[in-house]
């Protein structure tokens, strides 16, 4: 039993004499530098004793052993004169062997155990990999100069960069084959992030690996190292430092970056980048975090500092679909940079399926007025025999320069020119004049079949047409058939419900295309109707339905109508800015000669009133009688898969007056452009629709399919496949499919990831036909990379700013020669000079050991008294 905590527990407690490593005090240990210790074979043993720690105790203490020392001398000399000095010199040993027993355990001698380990000092090397690093590395204007001479040689002040590495193959050049990480590594442990839009890594760790010398490497140590540097596997560099990214978000990144590798090991980062941030937070956030946490933040800009030279075509549009013969436009926007004064050549090419080679089909010189101001370049084409065309755009300066980004030279889109006629459904209420032009109008046109339903002709009435009806379509069949309906004022009662309920659904689920053109007789019949009095009739039913299909809403008061009024005067179009850029309201070629055309028309006399449009309708023009409270002329809406055009007014037969060939524009450019949803079916029995049909790489495309069987019935399966070809002219795999959508009965929805930029080819084929509906979607790079693509030096500067660190350009790192540059000379011996060795040994455990609490001891004291007791019996001194 151990008696002696409970004999000694009065003591003085014994202080501890801590070795130089030991740690003392509360310790908060990161959790990133917890991960990154590497434990070591450092065990240190010391015995401390319980000195006393101030003069004052020390005196005491002394002056009580000499005290002691002087009494038992003085005691045994006295007791023993008659024994001899022999005995005198053995008691007297006895006792102050006892005394200095006491003073032993008074001093507490312990054995101390301790075990640590380093924690490494920490490097952060953050990457950029957004697109923009796919860009050249260095400026235009270097990249001619160094092409203009035959032999480029590398010197201190003019760096052997490759004319044509974009910034990402510099990247890879500085860690993979300049001595930076090893030069880093000798004090550090090195951890590789990427970042874009997020913060990812660490991608690469690599340990801490001093440099090798005499005195710290042993005979085998060098054999060792070579063993370990085969065995470890290679850095894919390529494929971590391929550029990805749709955006950078290099304040947010960097801020989350501080935020999790902060701590006391942290030497410092390494941020490689552009400089570009052009998404979440700004980089004076990024800095005061960094600043708060007590982060060095190291710059190394890339890429060039020079305003860039660069065209770019940014915008390309025409109609996917047209019809043989008919007129279109492909308008291209053009912008450039750094090319002000100078003249861009705009070509337009063409290549088919069966004749992939581009032939130049028009061109056009455009001169730069500033950077990225847009110009325009139209060229006007027509639809000369069926199939696909690939039109293609390029431009490029007419005096040849070094671009920084040539990806963006050029766009394509495909334009599918029609042979079969458009079907239209003409029906009127009466033969009012716009019927009658514009019934003799389609029924001229090679272009278009016309069936006329005149609601108030009499049995055996001619007129011009196809087809003369004497009854609205009852059947799919019959009304599935068109392509566009065309209804001036129609008497709405004499169509019976199921047509009604035909015609909603044609234009809701089969992408019909209505156009209706409000009257002074008929229309209130639908205006009139609301949700109260629908439900007294069936008729009223289907009016209420009818009510949907119109984009604006009708206003249902007499009054407002102001038959009372005197219209004696025109009144011109009120065209919003929607309609002056709808191509199909265009009269001329030009936007501008257009407009002046519309103004030299006078206008209506009067216009059905309206109470405003509906959600999500397009306004086109206003009726600019003040009378009329701004009453919509003109409006549009799309209409589930169609789309339907509303004209407030049956005399645009009045446009005549200004040219016959401006009227008849009008209608046919109306009539072809809502009918394409119907158009490009390309089938009667199905429609593929993607929901976009450009959209960024990496986004999603959705897309939806509505079938029919032979029956004109939606076709009922589970799912029908869907074949996807890529870019690159492969198909996609695994095979996509359309799953039927459970809530709309005959439609299939799907969809895909766009991978990779170019065009992807959609095919679905039609159940029991052998007929394909066909599409296309567009993938392009995102432009937000490629908006400002000069380094960000400024940016990088201030980022560093007052952290302790600095910036570097990349470019001015002779990178061909930095294995051969001397110590402290290269900017690499720089950048690792402003990162100290933070390595840190921390206690990991530790046993105390009490040297005196053992039984012999208390033996040996208990014997030390015992020998003196019996000395002094047997000499008979007690």
């Amino acid at each position: 039993m151990n008696l002696w905590p409970e004999l000694f527990q009065m003591l003085p407690v014994a202080q501890s004499v801590e070795s130089p490593s030991s740690t003392t005090g509360a310790e908060t240990i990161n959790p990133a530098e917890t991960i990154s210790a590497k434990p070591t074979d450092s065990t240190i043993t010391m015995v401390e004793w319980g000195w006393p720690e101030d003069p004052l105790t020390w005196a005491i203490l002394l002056a009580a052993g000499v005290a002691i020392t002087a009494y038992v001398v003085w005691l045994y000399r006295r007791d023993t004169t008659e024994t001899g000095l022999a005995t005198r010199i053995w008691l007297t040993a006895l006792r102050l062997a006892m005394f200095a027993g006491l003073l032993l355990i008074w001093l507490n001698p312990q054995e101390r155990t301790q075990e640590s380990m380093t924690r490494p000092s920490r490097v952060a090397i953050i990457v950029d990999r957004s697109l923009s690093m796919r860009h050249p590395a260095i400026d235009a204007s270097a990249n001619i100069s160094a092409s203009a001479e035959s032999e480029p040689k590398a010197t201190p002040t003019q760096p052997a960069v490759d004319s044509t590495a974009t910034r990402s193959e510099l990247v890879k050049k500085l860690l993979a084959d300049s001595p930076m990480l090893e030069a880093l590594r000798q004090q550090h442990e090195v951890s590789v992030f990427m970042f874009d839009s997020t913060l990812q890594g660490p991608v690469v760790t690599l340990p801490v690996r001093p440099k090798v010398t005499e005195s710290n490497n042993p005979a085998n140590a060098s054999k060792a190292e070579a063993t370990a540097d085969k065995s470890a596997t290679p850095v894919a560099w390529d494929e971590i430092l391929a550029p990805k990214g749709l955006e950078t978000r290099l304040g947010e990144s960097l801020s989350d970056a501080v935020r999790q590798l902060a701590g006391r090991t942290l030497s410092g980062m390494l941020v490689i980048s552009d400089g570009s941030n052009n998404a979440g937070i700004d980089l004076d956030a990024a800095r005061d975090r960094a600043l708060s946490q007590k982060v060095k933040l190291i710059t190394l800009g890339v890429g060039g500092t020079e305003p860039p030279r660069n065209v770019q075509v940014a915008d390309l549009q025409a109609p996917t679909d047209v019809q043989v013969g008919d007129p279109f436009d492909v308008v291209a926007f053009v912008t450039a940079q750094g090319l002000t004064g100078q003249k861009v050549l705009v070509e337009l090419v063409s290549s088919t399926t069966e004749d992939p080679t581009e032939t130049i089909v028009a061109s056009q010189e455009m001169v730069v007025s500033g950077d990225n101001l847009p110009m325009e370049g139209k060229f006007p084409l027509k639809a000369g025999k069926t199939g696909s065309t690939r039109y293609t755009i390029r431009a490029q300066p007419v005096v040849a320069q070094q671009e920084i980004n040539i990806e963006d030279n050029r766009q394509s889109l495909t334009i599918n020119a029609l042979d079969k006629p458009t079907r239209v459904l003409l029906v009127a209420g009466g033969p009012m004049r716009d019927y009658q032009f514009v019934r003799n109008l389609l029924f001229r046109h090679k272009g278009i079949d016309v069936d006329v339903l005149l609601q108030t002709s009499a049995t055996g009435t001619s007129q011009e047409s196809d087809n003369l009806l004497t009854a609205f379509p009852t059947t799919r069949e019959e009304l599935y058939s068109y392509d566009v309906m065309i209804a001036f004022d129609p008497d709405w009662r004499l169509i019976p419900p199921e047509s009604i309920d035909l015609l909603y659904d044609w234009v809701f689920q089969e992408a019909g295309g209505l156009i209706v053109i409000a009257g002074d007789v008929n229309t209130l019949q639908v205006a009139a109707v609301s949700a109260s009095t629908a439900e007294q009739s069936a008729l009223g039913k289907q009016l209420m339905k009818l009510q949907e299909l119109y984009p604006v809403i009708l206003n249902s008061y007499l009054s407002d109508l102001r038959f009372d009024q005197e219209h004696s005067q025109p009144w011109p179009l009120a065209f919003t800015p929607e309609g002056e850029a709808a191509s199909f309201l265009q009269l001329t070629d030009e936007a501008t000669s257009s407009q002046a055309r519309w103004k030299e028309f006078a206008g209506f006399y009067k216009c059905y009133p309206t109470s405003g449009p509906k959600a999500g309708a397009t306004v086109y023009s206003r009726f600019s009688d003040p009378r009329a409270e701004s009453a919509i002329l003109m409006a549009s809406q799309f209409f589930g898969q169609g789309r339907t055009f509303y004209l407030g007014s049956g005399e645009m037969w009045r446009l005549r007056s200004v040219d016959d060939e401006d009227y008849d524009r009008f209608w046919i450019k109306t009539i072809r452009e809502f009918s394409q949803g119907r158009l490009k079916r390309g089938n009667r029995r199905g429609l593929l629709m993607p929901e976009t049909r450009k959209i960024a790489l990496g986004q999603t495309a959705r897309i939806r399919a509505r079938l029919l069987d032979a029956q004109f019935q939606p076709l009922s399966a589970p799912s029908v496949p869907l074949q996807l070809i890529d870019p690159s002219g492969r198909p996609v795999v695994p095979p996509r499919s359309l799953v039927a959508d459970p809530n709309r009965p005959g439609e299939f929805v799907g969809d895909f990831r766009a991978s990779l930029a170019g065009v992807y080819k959609l095919s679905v084929e039609i159940p029991q036909s052998s007929e394909m509906l066909q599409e296309e979607v567009s993938v392009a790079l995102p432009k937000l990379e490629d908006e400002n693509i000069r380094q960000n030096v400024v940016g990088l500067k201030n980022l560093a700013e007052g952290t302790g660190g600095a910036y570097f350009n990349l470019n001015d790192l002779n990178l061909s020669a930095a294995k051969t540059v001397a110590v402290n000379e290269s900017g690499i011996d720089r950048i690792a000079a402003l990162l100290p060795n933070r390595s840190e040994q921390i206690l990991i455990d530790q046993r105390l050991k009490t040297l005196w609490d053992r039984e012999w001891v208390l033996f040996v004291l208990v014997g030390l008294i015992s020998a003196e007791w019996l000395t002094r019996k047997l000499i008979k001194l007690a």
